[in-house]
């Protein structure tokens, strides 16, 4: 069932469009309905119980400590960044949603809502090559974009540099990095996930781990219960893994997944790299991860015009109709 989030604004225009937005964008957590009259948002109050109320006048107000609800955010006109319980109301909608799951994920006894994509076929579809410099990370890009434009789909990248912080020009306030936190606490929810959660157009994606060090924080096996976990309790009925440099620590990541696309070149040092890697699979008696590998030539892919608009260029490049052919009558090799 879904939480009931109220949003109270005296400017109809600004309770509306974001009450639409969540309801929109936010598909799964919550459920939000817009009021511009206090004695409307009371009388509601009396028969409906309101999990997040997102108001424009200071919880601490006696008129809003009236109205019985969870949580209690104030809807601020200034970045004072000096409450736990104000927002800034003039940001995106996406960055209101993700601070509304930070403080509501904190609420003692809070419990994580059912995936709605609960019974639905869900699977991991992973990138990974021994061989550098092949695309693998533009054929992550690309095959995660196309695939929004019809399911929900989650991006997460374990490259111990991505570029992502240099590509897109920002400094995220929360990454990887946090949910690996949380995740070793015992703390990892759909909720927590959604409070990480960017958008790439229609892909949702993971801002990438923040320091590398981190990883020495958790094993593979343990990022690959990780990644199972945000399959199990989330909506998202797709994760595109961009598997990185896990080196000889790669194979519980390969295991999970459905199928592993590997791009390859045709050097002598890349053809080695990959024997050397199949060598391994061997000697690991991991027939499952050797069954999953599908070893493709990708094309080559160059700077965009504008770099923070190089993920969605990568669409109309060579590699978008690459992928646009690749992903044409695999859906039985995933869902098998």
């Amino acid at each position: 069932m879904k939480k009931l989030m109220a949003v109270y604004d005296t400017d109809p225009m600004y309770a509306e469009r974001l009450s639409d937005y969540v309801n929109r964008k936010e598909k799964g957590v919550f459920s939000a309905q817009a009021f511009t009259s206090r004695e409307k948002l009371m009388d509601f109050a009396k028969d409906n119980e309101i999990d997040v109320l997102l108001t424009g006048e200071p919880v601490e107000s006696q008129e809003m400590r009236r109205i019985p609800s969870r949580q209690k955010i104030h809807l601020t006109e200034e970045r004072t960044g000096c409450s736990e319980q104000e927002i800034y109301k003039y940001q995106s909608g996406d960055d209101i949603i993700r601070e509304v799951m930070t403080f509501y994920c904190d609420l003692p006894g809070t419990e994580p809502t059912a995936s709605l994509a609960f019974g639905k076929q869900k699977r991991l579809i992973g990138v990974f090559s021994p061989v550098g410099r092949c695309g693998k990370t533009c054929l992550a890009l690309s095959i995660g974009q196309l695939l929004a434009k019809e399911e929900k789909v989650l991006f997460v990248s374990l490259d111990t540099f991505t570029g992502f912080p240099c590509l897109f020009n920002e400094r995220w306030k929360r990454d990887l990095s946090d949910l690996i936190y949380y995740y070793k606490l015992g703390r990892f929810n759909g909720i927590r996930l959604n409070s990480l959660v960017y958008y790439l157009g229609d892909m949702a994606w993971l801002p990438p781990i923040r320091f590398p060090d981190d990883y020495s924080q958790v094993s593979a096996e343990e990022m690959a219960d990780l990644m199972q976990s945000i399959l199990r309790e989330s909506s998202y009925t797709t994760l595109v893994l961009d598997v990185g440099d896990y080196g000889r620590q790669v194979l519980p990541l390969l295991e999970i997944c459905q199928v592993v696309y590997m791009p390859m070149k045709e050097d002598a040092f890349s053809l080695a790299k990959l024997r050397e890697f199949e060598e391994y699979v061997e000697t690991s008696s991991k027939n499952r991860v050797k069954e999953k590998l599908q070893k493709i030539h990708v094309p080559m892919v160059t700077g965009g015009k504008r770099m923070e608009h190089f993920p969605q260029e990568l669409l109309w490049s060579d590699m978008g109709d690459f992928v646009r052919g690749l992903l044409k009558g695999q859906r039985d090799i995933w869902d098998s």
